[in-house]
């Protein structure tokens, strides 16, 4: 169908008349969808669905109304959404699905959806149509969006105007009175009052225009009420607004009818959980507080209520200050409510009475770590090449079983060229011997002696070449097992031996506790690989070794176990604890800090 006849047809003229006088949002998108349809021929179903911040993509318009959308059409929406392009199916029966995405700066803010019974050659038109029309959509949504803003920025301009010239005050009563003052004057009330929470009223602190209203106590008695009412209820009173909840306003109907019908506005004032005072707007009653003068006016006091609420306080001198947190305090402790704090200092109490009567064991704890009372260290009794290694560090070896050997074969060739010089030596003494050659037959002789110490030193060599163990015991470090075939030097240390049942315990003590720590003392210890036993020990040795560790100064303690040794391995670390003598439980827990203090102290007094 041509342009020109669809904007000839009567029905075309009636949707165009209903769009351009459409009033509010709804309408306006339903007289769109209305007007869609009409251009579009054939259309059997349509809908318009805009986002929405609560529960996303909502219908806001549907033609003809109260229509049911089929599965298939539903797929279409769903699917348009998701792939936020337009989009044509073919239906059941000859009919198509047409979506079609609205965006807004690339942002997709509603979907229209047709479905329509054309021919297959009229869907690019019926897709134009939709692209069309879809910037109206758009303008509505901009000028939607524009609204919003323009009313934010409101409700933010008067808030921080607001909030200048209250911190523009010196002290809290001058920013009271500025508060209340500019307050009206924006809102075009005849009185606004301002009123903090003292013990359980409220009193009015500050009147709209009046500096001084000593002489109007039976007003400012009233307006206390009034706003007690709100704090009490802890929610705004809009009167005589009638959507009020279950919030009771009796106090507001009375004041009202006393003072000629006035539209009360009070919004109570609160600073996390506390309700700290309340601000109560009047005006007459041909000018009730709409909405959104409440909730612009919430917005500016919400923001200047809490610099007022700290004027006041930083208004206090120190004493003050003191004496109301005291105060509060003793309220909490002594009055209603508050059982956990009750039972917190009840608590604390028990526990310093138990802790200043009771005695326990003063102990000194230490890290410690366990090691052989002997260590026998197996080297290299010569230089060499190692040709095996039978045992490596952890396992258990026996009195005299090899632990290593060293190549001996250029030691056995080393014997033999000795062995045939000494031959060769013996027939050439025999021979200077008959023939009466004294000198030469006493040289050869002391050449017989040389060649016999250096087989002999072979010899000796030869039966060192294996490493034995020197007594039953547990290999504490040495793994060979990589070194096959290495140059040893002589005096190089292959294995470190510790026996299985002699053991000594290093304690580390800090060097703050070592006042208390004598030889003989006894203790306990446990290991971190054997937590469920306890060893006692007995101290040996308090040496004047020490040793840094993570900033602190350690000297090292020496300890002999007193029970079994079984399982033990050398290396083995945990804790021991020192056992000092009998004292008072607040001495135990308190005498670390009472050390600090003493240094302190000592290093800052003059």
């Amino acid at each position: 169908m041509q342009i020109q006849s669809q904007f000839s047809n009567a029905s075309l003229r009636d949707a165009w008349v209903k769009f351009s006088a459409a009033q509010s949002y709804t309408q306006y998108c339903q007289r769109w969808l209305e007007l869609m349809c009409i251009r579009v021929d054939n259309v059997e179903m349509a809908t318009l669905l805009m986002e929405t911040e609560e529960s996303g993509f909502q219908p806001t318009a549907i033609w003809p109304e109260k229509s049911e959308f089929d599965a298939d059409f539903t797929a279409l929406i769903e699917e348009g959404i998701s792939e936020q392009a337009g989009l044509v199916h073919s239906f059941f029966g000859g009919k198509f699905g047409v979506v079609f995405p609205i965006k807004l700066d690339e942002v997709v803010v509603g979907v229209v959806a047709l479905s329509v019974k054309v021919p297959k050659t009229q869907l690019p038109s019926v897709m134009e149509n939709l692209q069309w029309g879809s910037s109206w959509i758009e303008l509505l949504q901009r000028r939607h969006n524009d609204s919003e803003t323009k009313k934010l920025y409101e409700r933010l301009s008067g808030a921080v105007d607001l909030l200048g010239a209250v911190l523009a005050e010196a002290d809290f009563h001058s920013a009271a009175i500025t508060f209340v003052n500019e307050l009206a004057s924006a809102h075009q009330c005849d009185r606004v009052s301002f009123g903090l929470v003292r013990g359980t009223l409220i009193e009015v602190t500050a009147l709209s225009h009046s500096a001084q209203f000593g002489k109007k106590m039976n007003l400012v008695r009233r307006l206390s009420g009034v706003m007690d009412e709100a704090v009490q209820q802890r929610g705004v009173i809009n009167y005589p607004n009638k959507e009020q909840g279950l919030l009771v306003a009796r106090e507001h109907a009375q004041f009202s009818q006393s003072y000629a019908n006035a539209s009360l506005l009070t919004i109570p004032l609160h600073s996390d959980s506390q309700y700290f005072g309340a601000v109560t707007l009047e005006r007459t009653s041909e000018c009730p507080f709409s909405q959104y003068e409440e909730d612009q006016i919430r917005s500016i006091i919400a923001l200047s209520g809490e610099t007022l609420k700290n004027k006041r306080d930083s208004d206090k001198t120190w004493y003050q200050h003191l004496a109301s947190a005291s105060a509060r305090q003793l309220i909490r402790v002594l009055g209603r409510g508050y059982l956990g704090r009750k039972l917190l200092i009840l608590l604390i109490t028990l526990c310093v009475v138990f802790f200043s009567v009771f005695e326990a064991t003063y102990e000194v704890s230490a890290d410690s770590v366990l090691e052989g009372s002997i260590r026998r260290v197996v080297v290299a009794p010569f230089e060499g090449y190692l040709e095996s290694a039978s045992v490596k560090a952890g396992e258990r070896v026996l009195a005299g079983q090899q632990m290593s050997r060293l190549d001996e074969r250029d030691l056995i060739l080393e014997k033999l060229s000795y062995l045939s010089e000494q031959s060769k030596l013996q027939r050439q003494h025999e021979e200077a011997v008959a023939d009466k050659d004294r000198a030469q037959a006493a040289i050869i002789k002391a050449q017989i002696a040389q060649n016999a110490a250096q087989l002999n030193l072979v010899e000796s060599k030869l039966s060192r070449t294996k490493m034995l163990a020197p007594f039953d015991g547990f290999v504490v470090s040495g793994d060979l097992s990589q070194r096959l075939g290495s140059a040893l030097e002589q005096g190089e240390v292959l294995f470190e031996v510790a026996p299985l049942d002699q053991y000594r315990v290093i304690l580390w003590v800090d060097e703050h506790k070592m006042a208390d720590v004598i030889e003989g003392q006894t203790g306990r210890l446990i290991l971190n690989a054997l937590p469920e036993d306890i060893f006692e020990f007995k101290l040996t040795q308090v040496t004047p070794v020490t040793e840094a560790r993570d900033g602190a100064n350690l000297f090292r303690v020496e300890a002999a176990l007193s029970g079994p040794t079984i399982n033990l391995r050398p290396g083995m670390k945990g804790i021991g604890k020192i056992q000092i003598d009998q004292r008072k439980l607040i001495w135990i827990w308190t005498y670390p800090l009472q050390q600090w203090v003493r240094l302190k102290v000592w290093a800052w007094w003059p």
